[in-house]
C-alpha cells in the first residue's frame, strides 16, 4: 500500500450550478408527477360518485312524476320496494357496487341545509383531503363547481345534491 502513488485531485468538469439545476429539475418533475397521480386518481374516482347521483336522481324524479310526492327517507343501498319499481335497483344498485369511493348514501328531506327539499347525501367512509377533492370534482360535474353554493354542496364530511321538480 505504501508503494501506490497518491491519486491526483481533479477539479470537476462541470460547474456547480449545472448539478444544482439538474437535481432541482428532477425533484420538481417527481413532485409534479406525484401530485398529478394523486389528483387524477381522485378525479377518476369522482366519475363513479357522479354516476350514482345522476342515476338516483333520474329514478327519484320518475317516482315523483308518477306519485306526485317524494318517497320517505331511505338508505340507497336498501331501497324500499316502492322506489324499486321505478328502476332504482336496476340502475342505482350496480353503480353503488362499482363506486370507487366507499361511503354511505341516503335520500332525505329532513336535512337542515336543504330546508325540507329532497336531497341525495353521500358521506365518504374516510373524511379528508382525498374525499374533499372527490366531492369538489363531483360538484364541478353536477353543478357550478363552488362547494358552498348551488344545488350540490359539499364540505369535508359529505356531499348533498338537492333535487327539484323538473
Amino acid at each position: 500500500m505504501a508503494d501506490t502513488p497518491p491519486k491526483i485531485l481533479q477539479a470537476p468538469t462541470s460547474p456547480l450550478w449545472y448539478h444544482a439545476t439538474v437535481y432541482a429539475a428532477l425533484g420538481l418533475a417527481l413532485g409534479l408527477g406525484y401530485a398529478f397521480l394523486v389528483v387524477s386518481k381522485d378525479t377518476l374516482a369522482a366519475d363513479g360518485v357522479t354516476e350514482v347521483y345522476r342515476a338516483a336522481r333520474a329514478s327519484l324524479l320518475h317516482y315523483r312524476a308518477e306519485k306526485g310526492a317524494w318517497p320517505e327517507d331511505f338508505d340507497l343501498a336498501k331501497a324500499p320496494e316502492a322506489v324499486a319499481a321505478y328502476g332504482f335497483r336496476g340502475a342505482v344498485a350496480p353503480l353503488l357496487e362499482k363506486c370507487a369511493v366507499p361511503g354511505a348514501w341516503r335520500f332525505t328531506t329532513a336535512l337542515p341545509a336543504a330546508k325540507g327539499k329532497p336531497t341525495l347525501v353521500f358521506t365518504p367512509a374516510e373524511a379528508g383531503a382525498s374525499a374533499r377533492r372527490v366531492l369538489a370534482a363531483v360538484d364541478a360535474r353536477l353543478d357550478d363547481g363552488q362547494p358552498a353554493a348551488g344545488r350540490f354542496r359539499c364540505d369535508d364530511q359529505a356531499g348533498a345534491f338537492t333535487l327539484k321538480d323538473e
